[in-house]
């Protein structure tokens, strides 16, 4: 038995100095993943427990998204085609989280959860390719709800952060950014703690909202134009199309709200219990379902399509300020938004923390650095990149307005290549030839193939419904992401790319380069 801090000859000997893990017997023929393991492990009353796993997938899934709800999705479709899209992204999204249950149960050693289904089931580079998708596309995530902080904090300081996006706004969401960082450095008991908080204060906040729109529905107002076939000058409805094209406009909107449901995956390895993963996301999953088609579909008995796509965001704002008749409904909701927002955007600083840092210690897809954890087991140096490149979209965002908007659309596409290398390895997994899948478990093999096609078919559809031109710009983030993982192979000593994976970082490099084609002209 030796001492971590005498080993003095290891290529890894700074990395572990740095993590403050001193004097922790090992055996000597040891693995550095192992002293990951064993300093974790001497963090178990910092682990989250059911309650805070659940904290973390609604936190995760909801955010901004429910506050300005009946907007967005009135902007999309009438009633009919918004009723149809609750179903259909119900089932959808059931589906997705039944995948991820069925994952974390047949695989519960694969923690960190997204990159490992990719990389165990399809290599390292595929394993890198949706662990940097995620990271990337969740720092946008919270770079846009740093430019909606500001535009929120706007109602109570008028005129002093217009848009959210101006300079007083660019200061003071880098101290937000930077303050939500140092509370999640703290240790994952302290930020879900402040999650379970702000949890409870954003739902009790939407109860109350709902009561309140309750009382004011009318059905005659939700019966007419259902369709959304006609206009109704009086009500500000105008024609939407087939209903059918209604339904696919809304579904990349309930693609972000939906954003997330992986939570209590990606943090298996902060879990307590890993058996409380599963019950976690279905859950999260249940509670975000019945939240959010209540809040669209009850104010669609209040006000027509027609207005709610006009009323000021956030929208819930709006209508409680003129069901109360007063701005307290308004002061409400700005600050229930804030906490939500504050609450999601630790939950995405966690996670999107955790894929490299494992991707780093254990397979050598990330550089060596992405491996360092703190000595209350986070993961330090992936935690400050991603809030360096956080900043860095935040100021692009002041030079433009349209940016909040871009960024959403852009995370909500970047969101499916995990989604759909997981659904795929479960089918990799499932088949009878492969016998991967294991016989202990309370879930059957066949029941993992066919929720593994039928999540995959839905990722599929959401896919075919986003905007080509956001897919290509996606392409142009991904290509970014190849040289740092060649770097990382070539600092690890592997061999960068079998003949496959150099297949495919070429088509990427080619769908990113028409990407950038297609941009400039």
């Amino acid at each position: 038995m030796i001492a971590v801090n005498i080993l003095l000859n290891n290529q890894y000997t700074s990395d572990i100095l740095n993590l403050n893990i001193v004097h922790i017997p090992i055996p000597y023929k040891y693995d550095v993943r192992d002293v990951y393991k064993m300093a974790d492990g001497n963090k178990q009353a910092e682990k989250m427990g059911l309650v805070g796993l659940i904290a973390l997938c609604v936190s995760a899934m909801v955010g901004s998204g429910v506050f300005d709800l009946p907007k967005n999705m009135s902007m999309e479709a009438g009633v009919t085609a918004q009723f149809l899209s609750w179903i259909i992204t119900g089932i959808g999204i059931w589906f997705i989280a039944e995948m991820f249950v069925i994952l974390s149960d047949v695989k519960p050693d694969l923690t960190a959860g997204l990159y490992k289904y990719a990389q165990v089931g399809f290599g390292s580079f595929t394993g890198f390719f949706s662990a940097w998708a995620y990271f990337v596309c969740e720092c946008a995530a919270n770079a846009a709800y740093a430019v909606l902080v500001m535009s929120t904090l706007d109602y109570f300081f008028p005129g002093t952060f217009t848009g959210g996006n101006n300079w007083p706004s660019v200061i003071g969401a880098s101290i937000i950014t930077w303050a939500i960082t140092a509370l999640v450095l703290r240790g994952v008991e302290v930020s879900s703690g402040v999650q379970k908080i702000a949890t409870a204060i954003m739902l009790a906040v939407v109860i109350v909202f709902l009561v309140s729109v309750l009382f004011h529905f009318n059905i005659h107002t939700f019966t007419t134009n259902m369709n959304a076939t006609h206009s109704v000058s009086s009500v500000s409805d105008k024609p939407m199309g087939s209903v059918m094209h209604q339904l696919m406009n809304t579904m990349m909107v309930t693609l972000w709200l939906f954003g997330g449901i992986e939570g209590a995956v990606v943090m298996s390895g902060k879990a307590k219990n890993v058996k409380q993963v599963a019950p976690a996301t279905v859950i999260g999953f249940v509670i975000c379902l019945v939240m959010y088609a209540l809040v669209g579909m009850l104010s669609l008995g209040a006000y027509s399509y027609g207005q709610l796509a006009k009323m000021t965001s956030p929208s819930t704002a709006y209508i409680l300020t003129n069901i109360w008749h007063n701005n307290i409904g308004r002061d409400v909701i700005a600050i229930a938004l804030l906490v939500a927002v504050f609450s999601s955007w630790i939950s995405w600083i966690q996670m999107l923390a955790e894929l490299p840092q494992h991707a780093a210690a254990e397979d050598g897809s990330f550089p060596r650095a992405f491996a360092k954890v703190s000595k209350k087991g986070e993961p330090v140096f992936s935690i400050i990149i991603a809030t360096v490149l956080i900043e860095i979209i935040i100021l692009i965002a002041h030079f433009d307005e349209s940016a909040y908007q871009m960024l959403l659309t852009i995370v909500g596409v970047m969101t499916v290549p995990p989604y759909l290398l997981s659904s795929m390895y479960l089918i990799k997994i499932s088949r009878k030839e492969n016998g991967d899948f294991p016989t202990n478990t309370k879930h059957h093999r066949g029941a993992g193939m066919a929720i593994g096609i039928l999540a995959f078919l839905y990722i599929i559809f959401m896919a075919y419904s986003a905007n080509i031109k956001y897919t290509l710009i996606s392409f142009i983030f991904y290509a970014v992401g190849i040289p740092l993982y060649m770097w990382a192979r070539h600092q690890h000593g592997k061999k960068i790319f079998t003949k496959g994976e150099l297949i495919f970082a070429i088509v990427i490099l080619v769908v990113a380069i028409y990407g950038v084609y297609d941009l400039v002209h």
